[in-house]
């Protein structure tokens, strides 16, 4: 499970980079990078953990919903707590919207990992054998 999550962070992560750099190609995508993953690893991988411990009796849709609001709603906090939400403080607009749209990339990730279809395809190439 924590592999898993760490792969999720990861592309979520880098998603959001390539996003980044199609919108404003700069250098200041790797700044994002470097101050994203970390981020990704100390609040979306225990709110992630969290997500799974609180869905767990639930199925479908019900339980996806319901994790992708625990994600957002810490992602949401991180940011508030962070800097101090004031009305009028434009930053923190990108940060909070960096922070959602990270949140909801890796709890897609998550997701699509942990699907049925996703286990069958890495299955398949673990049975490649290259000579």
């Amino acid at each position: 499970m924590i592999i898993r999550k760490l792969v999720s962070a990861l592309f979520a992560c880098m998603l959001v980079m390539f996003i980044s750099f199609l919108i404003e190609p700069s250098g200041f995508v790797i700044i994002i990078g470097l101050y994203l993953f970390p981020i990704l690893l100390f609040n979306g991988l225990p709110s992630s953990i969290l997500s799974n411990c609180v869905t767990k009796k639930l199925k479908g849709i019900k339980r996806g919903g319901t994790a992708l609001l625990i994600h957002l709603i810490f992602a949401a906090i991180f940011v508030i707590v962070i800097f101090n939400y004031e009305e009028d403080w434009v930053p923190m607009n990108f940060f909070l919207l960096l922070s959602l749209g990270s949140s909801f990339l890796f709890w897609g990730f998550d997701e699509l990992l942990k699907s049925n279809k996703a286990k069958q395809i890495c299955m398949k190439i673990d049975d490649l054998k290259l000579h």
